[in-house]
């Protein structure tokens, strides 16, 4: 005789079908990784800047180099505007004709308006001219050089803008200003410039672009 089919509450459970649980647990790995991303990022300054304020140096000049300049200064870059606008008139370039008036304008205005003064200040925490400050930890290297018959002190920087820093000494004594910013910074006896700087000084000197009386 056969015996019915029996069907208990064990083998419903095994037949049922299973589904995907979202909830599962956390990969200590990855937890880990994301643990050590988040200690990793920097909170505090560095150990140099974190100590006393004190300021070293503080002095007003202007904002950049500046000579005023002479009649022929301002007939010669005349001179070469209509040039090369004519040239580019030609080529049929009138975007270009748009970037040599702009430049024009720019270099009248650097050379026939005077430039503000601002205050320098150097620290045990940076660099600052006028209303922009500058870390130890953003800045490169330094020298000096003169320019407009104005004694410079150029910082480089790690920044993309600005990528130079320029200071107006004024009457302050650039030894004294070497002793304190060597303290943070390498100091450069030699600056080499860049190629397209070293060929736009040189032309400059061999084609002055101003006449000096004799």
């Amino acid at each position: 005789m056969s015996h019915p089919l029996r069907i208990t509450l064990n083998d419903i459970i095994i037949l049922m079908p299973r589904f995907y649980n979202p909830i599962q647990k956390e990969d200590p790995i990855h937890s880990r990784q994301e643990t050590v991303e988040e200690e990793d990022v920097p909170l505090a300054p560095k150990i140099g800047e974190a100590g006393e304020i004190k300021t070293f140096l503080t002095w007003e000049a202007p904002s950049r180099p500046f000579k005023g300049k002479n009649l022929s200064y301002y007939r010669t870059i005349a001179i070469l505007v209509v040039l090369l606008v004519l040239i580019a008139f030609l080529a049929q370039e009138f975007l270009l004709i748009g970037a040599i008036l702009a430049l024009a304008f720019v270099t009248y205005v650097l050379a026939f308006i005077p430039p503000h003064d601002v205050t320098y200040k150097i620290s045990t925490q940076g660099i600052t001219i006028g209303d922009h400050f500058y870390f130890w930890h953003t800045l490169d290297s330094f020298w000096f050089k003169e320019k407009e018959d104005q004694k410079i002190l150029f910082i480089q920087t790690y920044l993309r803008f600005p990528g130079q820093l320029m200071l107006v000494l004024g009457g302050i004594d650039m030894e004294e200003v070497k002793k304190i910013v060597a303290r943070f910074l390498p100091y450069h006896e030699i600056h080499q410039a860049p190629v397209l700087e070293r060929w736009a000084e040189g032309l400059q000197k061999h084609f002055p672009l101003e006449n000096h009386p004799r």
